[in-house]
C-alpha cells in the first residue's frame, strides 16, 4: 500500500509547474459545453435503444401469451390474455420489466375475478428469457413462479410440455 508522503505531493506540484497547460486543459474540459448535435444524437440513440428494449420485452410477453392460448386450446381450455399499455416505452425496475401479461382461464381478463388473473412479467436482469408469474393464493398471499417460456406455459396452462427450456 502506498501512502501519501510529502515527496509524492511535491512531485505532483512539480509536474503541474512544469506542464501548466495540462491543468488548464483539464479545467477547460470540465467547463466545455457539449456539442448540441452530439447531445441530440446521443439522446435520440439512447431513446431508440430504450424503445427497442421495451418493445422486445412486450414482444416476448405477446409471444408467451400466444403460446399459453394455443397450448390451453389443446386441452379444451380457453385462455384469455391482455397486455395493458404494452406499447409504452418502459425501463426495467427492480429487476423486472413493468409490462404485464395478464392471463385468465375464466373468461376475458377485463371481466375475470382479479384473484383469478395471473400476471406474467419478464425478468430484466437475467441473460436468458425468464418470466415471473404472480397470482393470488387461497391463503391470501401472493404466489410466485419463475421459469423459461416452456415452464411458464406448462405452469399456467397445466399442459404437459414435451420439451424443457434447457434444450437447444
Amino acid at each position: 500500500m502506498v501512502g501519501f508522503s510529502p515527496k509524492n505531493g511535491e512531485r505532483r506540484a512539480l509536474e503541474f509547474a512544469r506542464h501548466p497547460q495540462q491543468s488548464d486543459r483539464t479545467q477547460d474540459m470540465a467547463q466545455q459545453k457539449t456539442n448540441p448535435k452530439l447531445e441530440q444524437a446521443l439522446t435520440r440513440g439512447d431513446l431508440a435503444i430504450r424503445q427497442a428494449n421495451s418493445a422486445r420485452a412486450t414482444a416476448l410477453l405477446r409471444a408467451l401469451g400466444k403460446m399459453i392460448v394455443d397450448a390451453s386450446a389443446t386441452i379444451g381450455v380457453e385462455a384469455f390474455t391482455l397486455i395493458p399499455d404494452g406499447d409504452k416505452i418502459y425501463d426495467p425496475a427492480d429487476g423486472l420489466w413493468p409490462q404485464e401479461l395478464q392471463v385468465s382461464l375464466d373468461g376475458p381478463v377485463e371481466e375475470a375475478d382479479p384473484d383469478e388473473v395471473r400476471t406474467v412479467r419478464l425478468i430484466s436482469d437475467d441473460p436468458g428469457t425468464v418470466f415471473r408469474v404472480e397470482w393470488q393464493r387461497a391463503d391470501g398471499k401472493i404466489g410466485r413462479q419463475d421459469g423459461g417460456p416452456f415452464a411458464t406455459v406448462a405452469f399456467i396452462s397445466d399442459v404437459d410440455i414435451p420439451w424443457t427450456d434447457d434444450e437447444d
